[in-house]
């Protein structure tokens, strides 16, 4: 049993309430709140952690979206355009492959620890970062996915993948959580999408896809022309639109599903207000989207919105701290300190009900999952502002009431 008290404390929960010189107890979960001299006086047993004397503890960001396979890209894939990303992916994505070995990805992990991050949605495309994940004591949401445009190659698609998903689901446990991923309505044919969603259904898992990423993905799938048309012949000389982008996210009814990006989403009431979620890369979408994502829009209809880095293929950080800096100055239409609160909301609170995760608050119940920041004395309005503004490294990072050692 642990003690630790704190000089504020943002709680996370919907009304983001911010506490001032509070303590509570923790083992796996957060036992009790009050204040440090209550506490101790409670729990004579409990050892105290200590944390600087101008400490602020919240929550420990969750990153709903990462690509840990391409942590080794840096001046290689091309930014500006989409499709000229994409090609530039398939052309040096064995090469950054075989570069991401499990240290690396191991390294990427710490890295993302030490801002903050305690709970990732990885989304593994080939399985090669099975193994960092698995000893890694991040907590992992491991999205399997699966990809496939010619339906003459499904049966070896499906043999493939599924070794990888079986190997995953041997592995399960509290901190490494099997999860699946249809890539995206381009990229996967509709049996390959169908038999994914079995799975799923099957052992209750949750789902990840991204979905209307760009300006040429928007044109293939709703006119069925444009750049894709060209490109994907290339794969498959009949290929066409599987599906209408209404039609693909009616495929997800009833089941809990992660939608990354929708930039060029319009029609918000086609996702499911209880089941569906959009995970929002502002940084990616500005390198790959040409177009911003329409968070006003998205929040007033009522969605759960969270923030997810994408991986260094399209990005240059895994924080969440830089990843809510760039929201800051992209969305210029929200006034900033209310933005600020929302944003910190958007990356604990909202991506744990994405995810169905006992945590992203510090209420008493919840996983002892959470971060130990230095801050300056500040005006209490101000303060969610300036933490993003100023904060790079944390103190202390706890998951699962563990600290994490770097």
């Amino acid at each position: 049993m642990f003690l630790i008290s704190c000089k504020k404390m943002f709680v996370c929960d919907e009304k983001f309430s911010i506490l001032e010189n509070q303590a509570f107890v923790f083992e796996e979960k957060i036992l009790e709140f009050g204040t440090l001299k209550n506490l101790q006086k409670k729990y004579p047993h409990a050892k105290r952690i200590q944390s600087p004397q101008n400490s602020l503890i919240l929550p420990a960001f969750i990153n709903t979206h990462t690509h840990l396979e391409f942590s080794a890209n840096s001046y290689t894939l091309h930014f500006g355009d989409f499709l000229s990303w994409v090609k530039s992916v398939m052309h040096s994505r064995q090469n950054l492959s075989q570069k991401a070995k499990d240290e690396l990805i191991l390294n990427t992990l710490k890295k993302m620890q030490r801002t903050g991050t305690g709970t990732i949605g990885e989304i593994s495309s080939f399985g090669s970062d099975f193994q960092a994940c698995l000893q890694s004591d991040m907590r992992v949401i491991f999205f399997n996915e699966i990809l496939g445009v010619n339906q003459a190659l499904n049966s070896s698609k499906k043999d493939e993948f599924f070794k990888r998903f079986q190997k995953s689901l041997d592995f399960q446990n509290e901190l490494f959580i099997p999860a699946l991923s249809v890539h995206s309505a381009y990229s996967t044919n509709l049996e390959l999408i169908e038999w994914i969603l079995a799975l799923a259904q099957k052992h209750g898992l949750l789902l990840s896809t991204h979905f209307l990423e760009s300006r040429a993905e928007n044109a293939w799938l709703r006119h069925g022309k444009g750049g894709f048309k060209k490109w994907l012949k290339t794969l498959d000389k009949n290929a066409k639109p599987f599906c209408h982008p209404k039609i693909f996210t009616e495929l997800f009814k009833g089941q809990r599903t992660l939608f990354t990006h929708c930039v060029h989403l319009n029609e918000f009431e086609w996702l499911d207000l209880k089941y569906h979620s959009i995970t929002h890369c502002a940084f990616s979408n500005r390198l790959l989207s040409q177009k911003t994502f329409d968070l006003k829009k998205a929040l007033k209809s009522g969605l759960n919105v969270h923030l997810g880095t994408d991986g260094l293929s399209s990005n240059i950080s895994l924080s969440m701290l830089d990843e809510m800096r760039t929201n800051l100055l992209i969305h210029r239409d929200f006034e900033l300190k209310n933005f600020a609160k929302k944003l910190l909301l958007m990356a604990t609170f909202y991506p744990a009900k994405a995810l169905d995760l006992n945590l992203g608050s510090l209420q008493t119940g919840k996983s002892a999952d959470f971060s130990v920041f230095e801050i300056e004395d500040c005006d209490e309005e101000q303060l969610p502002l300036q933490f993003i503004l100023h904060a790079k490294e944390v103190k202390k990072l706890f998951i699962k009431g563990k600290e994490c050692k770097f």
